[in-house]
């Protein structure tokens, strides 16, 4: 394990594994990678910043759960 600071650069276009928000594929197990994956808002093979991840969790929900204003 890599013992340096990580800091979170908000700033930047693309988070990285600089930032301490970023998850990596490999620190998820295959259940939720997959899980995350069926409803599309992660991609097995590269990482995202965890507050996009959220936001995009949320925006599923909400999408799935507003059907039944008129």
């Amino acid at each position: 394990m890599n013992n340096t600071d990580k800091t979170c650069p908000f700033g930047n276009k693309e988070c990285d594994t600089s930032c301490s928000l970023y998850i990596l594929p490999e620190d998820l197990n295959e259940t939720v990678r997959n899980k995350l994956a069926s409803i599309g808002v992660f991609d097995r093979q590269k990482g995202i910043c965890s507050f996009k991840n959220m936001a995009l969790c949320m925006s599923r929900y909400i999408f799935e759960n507003s059907g039944g204003f008129r």
